[in-house]
């Protein structure tokens, strides 16, 4: 699904509103001003652009030198630049600049056609914001996901197609979504407010009910939690044993996720922005009365689909 920000004024600074994950993909379209030297495309670590937020990629189009400079900043610093490559741009010009992200680097394209390669110095968890400034008049700026990571597993079960996405529910968001089954899928994508201090996902048998199959509530700062994974069911209004051991936090303030709950015969799946996080065995049964999601806390929820 693609994210689209249309004529936006320049400078514009926003979040990345999909998960920098192999082959999602960022077109900033617009025109070229007359009497500018250039332009600046710019993946960051943060919205701040004096100081200016660690800089993953810069893509500076520079009129005056007839090149293309590339760099990244780090700490206030920045790198060597990388310059090869032609100069495709016109002043006055419409332009389509595509960044495609792969695992290693990222590809830029310029009007459909392949420029350069610039591999990763920054990590791209880190990456959240971007930046257009200078010479060029913005017509959209358009985010395309990656595909999802988790196949549809065939199973005995009666199979449904996809549902429809319900797109920007409001918080919190409460929906029968039927029963749940070895190969559902819950695919959730959304954007945890800019100081958070948890949000939830839960697999319930009614809204808020005393039977929770699966509890996911993400802990940014809570209590004494700081970005902390818990994991619990409820029965009969009593929850049971935590699970906390996870490799790695996935979420940031103001950065857009994508996660998948797979159901399969013996545990959840959790997969977030196309990494595997995590499992969680089944504690609760029968699996087929839990037919409802619950998310909530402090996050912008972007879409939720089922399938």
């Amino acid at each position: 699904m693609a994210n689209t920000v249309r004529n936006p004024s320049t400078p514009y600074v926003g979040p990345i509103s999909v998960g920098m994950t192999d082959g999602a993909t960022i077109h900033v379209r617009g025109t070229t001003e007359r009497h500018h030297a250039g332009f600046l495309i710019s993946l960051q670590c943060g919205g701040s652009t004096d100081p200016r937020s660690d800089c993953a990629l810069a893509f500076n189009p520079r009129f005056n030198e007839k090149q293309v400079v590339r760099n990244s900043l780090q700490s206030s610093a920045w790198g060597p630049e990388e310059r090869h490559g032609g100069f495709p741009f016109r002043h006055g010009a419409s332009v389509n600049v595509s960044i495609v992200v792969h695992a290693g680097h990222y590809t830029v394209k310029v009007d459909g056609n392949y420029f350069c390669d610039y591999n990763h110095r920054i990590p791209l968890h880190r990456v959240s914001h971007i930046s257009v400034e200078q010479g060029i008049r913005i017509s959209e700026i358009v985010f395309e996901a990656a595909p999802m990571a988790y196949p549809h597993q065939a199973t005995g079960y009666p199979g449904v197609g996809p549902v429809g996405p319900i797109l920007n529910p409001p918080t919190p968001f409460v929906h029968n979504m039927g029963s749940i089954y070895p190969g559902k899928m819950i695919f959730i994508s959304g954007i945890p407010n800019a100081k958070p201090s948890r949000f939830n996902i839960n697999i319930e048998s009614s809204p808020d009910g005393p039977d929770n199959a699966f509890t996911c509530d993400f802990r940014f700062n809570f209590g004494s939690d700081r970005n902390v994974i818990v994991r619990n069911s409820k029965q009969n209004n009593i929850w049971q044993a935590e699970e906390r051991a996870v490799s790695y936090f996935p979420v940031a303030p103001n950065a857009f996720f994508e996660m998948i709950i797979l159901v399969e015969q013996y545990c959840f799946k959790v997969a977030v922005n196309n990494n595997h996080l995590l499992e969680y065995n089944h504690r609760l049964q029968p699996l087929g009365k839990f037919t409802f999601l619950r998310i909530d806390g402090d996050v912008r929820i972007t879409q939720v689909r089922f399938q």
